[in-house]
């Protein structure tokens, strides 16, 4: 049996005609992205669980070194239930409250357990990378989210996924500058969250509302594998 080709090598080998639009991207027809782009959701076969890529330091020996942190469990599989056929159907919602707070009914489908698990493994994913950089040195990581928003893919009470994007500031300091932390501000990031894996992307222009962009599905990194 054949090799499954990586998500990354596939996306690497085909040869897509792109116009930059307001937004985004735009694909060509014959980019098999337009598959993903018509259900919206990431297909199975576009990665592989071994291509998971995200910070995974080990423990420091410093008893005053930051401990790693574990990322979160994946959102209940309660909150993606049953298969519906494609669909191009997107609700946006946008949120002043706390997602912090897991809730699957009906009402609120995946989005409130994507959003907390976005939140969840970002605050992860930031402060590993910084010990990973760091190491016995790293003392302050605290992200301080200031917004975010959700899209359901599919219908909103059982959708077939979710994309977040989360706008946070982050404050760091290492063992030589921990009384002079240092912030980030306005750092953006972007989710792509079903039932069976999980892409992250990261803004790095500058825009007044927050958006979907860089669209993880296809401009993001394979950070998380459920099946």
């Amino acid at each position: 049996m054949s090799r499954l080709r990586s998500r990354r090598a596939l996306l690497a080998s085909i040869a897509t005609s792109i116009a930059v639009t307001t937004g985004g991207f735009e694909y060509g027809a014959s980019d098999p992205s337009g598959r993903l782009l018509e259900s919206g959701t990431v297909p199975a076969d576009w990665y592989e669980c071994r291509d998971v890529a995200r910070p995974e330091p080990d423990s420091p020996d410093d008893a005053d070194a930051l401990e790693p942190l574990e990322y979160p469990a994946p959102p209940s599989q309660s909150c993606f239930e049953g298969q519906r056929p494609p669909s191009n159907r997107s609700s946006a919602t946008r949120s002043d409250g706390d997602p912090d707070r897991s809730d699957c009914s009906p009402a609120s489908g995946q989005i409130s357990g994507a959003s907390q698990y976005v939140i969840a493994f970002e605050r992860a994913y930031q402060r590993n990378a910084f010990i990973e950089r760091y190491r016995s040195a790293a003392r302050t990581v605290e992200l301080r989210r200031i917004d975010y928003r959700t899209a359901a893919i599919g219908s909103s009470p059982n959708a077939d996924a979710v994309l977040v994007a989360l706008r946070y500031d982050l404050t760091t300091g290492t063992r030589q500058s921990s009384r002079d932390s240092r912030v980030q501000w306005d750092i953006r990031t972007t989710y792509y969250v079903d039932d069976r894996s999980a892409f992250r992307a990261r803004y790095s222009g500058v825009a007044e509302e927050l958006t979907f962009v860089p669209d993880p599905r296809t401009r993001g990194e394979l950070v998380a594998c459920f099946g």
